[in-house]
């Protein structure tokens, strides 16, 4: 089949178009707004898979193994919102596909204002998303903390944007950096790491997930978090001799640790999986300064990618079994496992893996991390991040012992659709678990 380059993108702004198109009617049918949804993301699957074979290179975009790579990484998390979408709301629809399609430019962006595009094409989105999934004082509070956070993370941008070329007079990198050209990637990586949510940035991502709708914050924990590891990944590839690059190994960790502490005294889900989502975050971005310090190998890249592809799983079935269950806190937990066995036994899988148990897909993508990191001789931040997943064991291990060890607490709650999406999230950590060479084989085939 013919590739056809930013294919995939005009998949994405074809689906925004019809989204809009469709809210012109009266009452725009919810069947035809839903198979939108899933259309323009599984179109752009495919034609990323027809570009994987033919490259595309411009002044301002392009398309190689691993832009590829990442898109896909951003579509596997997209699509289990586009599944979830009831179609009511053609609005949320193109909101949806806006910051997914946001996502995949800066996925083939070339040089740094294309980079400052794309992000500023999927954050506008997100922030709205947060605060039309769940309407109400409390969602809009949240998406207001969210734009504020992005407000700064841009203005971060532009402001090194501009000490950068003030020094290089290039926008397309260079190896050669005085303080200010220094000074300049130092901010534009500090945007990065607001996007991520490293700590102490982190401040506006706990309310933003637990005040979304869960679908919308699995969205936000998967497909986003991988646009935002690639753009950390594009400014230590754009600026390779810059400084913050020695300190991200250090960042890493301590975000991976604070996450993890932040999660122990958590007692609303929502709010929990958020800390989980930063002590993850901080795996990542530890994972990024081991790629960067062992000369930006392909293994490096194909570690990221394996680990992002089994977050996609795990993030994404714990929030649905949050939609699908109707709990909302840890004592809610207590008991609901006979009620929901099997939903609650793929969630225990889920919970499983993201503590990083042999032999699901979390163990081997943490294993595969801190091997890069260790091999790259980083060994604290690698005991560090060690550390913070045998913490992640002790709210793990717990909610597991509360679904189904301890007695029901409080009025049984109502079920809505998504178990099989649960289910299939299980199966993929356990496939990626017992045959990770399903993922690192596809890896490799990008990053060669």
């Amino acid at each position: 089949m013919t590739s056809i380059p930013m294919g995939p993108q005009a998949a994405l702004a074809a689906g925004v178009l019809g989204a809009l198109s469709l809210g012109l009617m009266r009452k725009p049918p919810a069947l035809a707004l839903r198979a939108l949804a899933v259309a323009s993301v599984a179109g752009a699957m495919l034609l990323a898979v027809c570009s994987a074979s033919d490259g595309y290179s411009s002044a301002i975009v392009l398309t190689d193994s691993k832009s590829i790579g990442w898109q896909y990484l951003i579509y596997l998390g997209a699509l289990p919102l586009a599944l979830w979408l009831d179609g009511e709301d053609d609005v949320l629809v193109a909101l949806f596909l806006g910051a997914t399609l946001g996502m995949s430019l800066l996925a083939s962006a070339s040089n740094l204002p294309m980079l400052f595009v794309a992000l500023e094409f999927m954050s506008l989105p997100a922030y709205l998303l947060v605060a039309r999934s769940r309407p109400g004082t409390r969602g809009l509070e949240a998406a207001i903390k969210y734009f504020f956070a992005g407000g700064v993370a841009g203005a971060l941008f532009m402001l090194g944007l501009s000490l950068y070329y003030a020094d290089t007079r290039s926008l397309a990198g260079s190896t050669d950096l005085t303080p200010l050209g220094q000074a300049g990637a130092g901010l534009m990586a500090a945007a990065a790491l607001f996007k991520l949510g490293a700590f102490p940035l982190n401040w506006w991502l706990p309310d933003a997930y637990e005040a979304a709708a869960p679908e919308v914050s699995g969205f936000l924990s998967t497909a986003m978090k991988s646009a935002a590891v690639l753009f950390l990944m594009r400014l230590c590839e754009l600026a390779p001799q810059a400084g913050f690059i020695a300190f991200l190994p250090a960042v890493g960790a301590v975000t991976a640790l604070a996450g993890a502490v932040m999660a122990l005294r958590q007692e609303r889900l929502q709010r929990l999986f958020a800390f989980s989502s930063v002590s993850n975050a901080g795996l990542l971005i530890l994972g990024v300064g081991a790629w960067a310090a062992s000369g930006r190998s392909s293994e490096g890249v194909s570690a990221l990618l394996f680990f992002l592809g089994a977050y996609a799983f795990m993030s994404n079935g714990t929030f649905a079994f949050i939609r699908y269950s109707g709990l909302e806190t840890r004592a809610q937990l207590k008991g609901r496992g006979a009620a929901m066995p099997a939903a609650a036994a793929a969630f225990t899988i889920l919970l499983f893996s993201l503590g990083g148990i042999p032999p699901t897909g979390g163990f081997m993508a943490k294993l595969l991390l801190l091997w890069r990191a260790v091999d790259a001789d980083l060994y604290w931040p690698a005991a560090a991040g060690a550390v913070s997943a045998l913490i992640s064991l002790a709210y793990y291990l717990g909610m597991t012992r509360e679904l189904w060890l301890e007695a029901p607490h409080g009025p049984e709650p109502k079920t809505g659709p998504g178990a099989p999406l649960v289910i299939a999230c299980a199966v993929g950590v356990v496939l990626l678990g017992a045959a990770p060479w399903l993922m690192s084989s596809l890896s490799g085939a990008l990053t060669r």
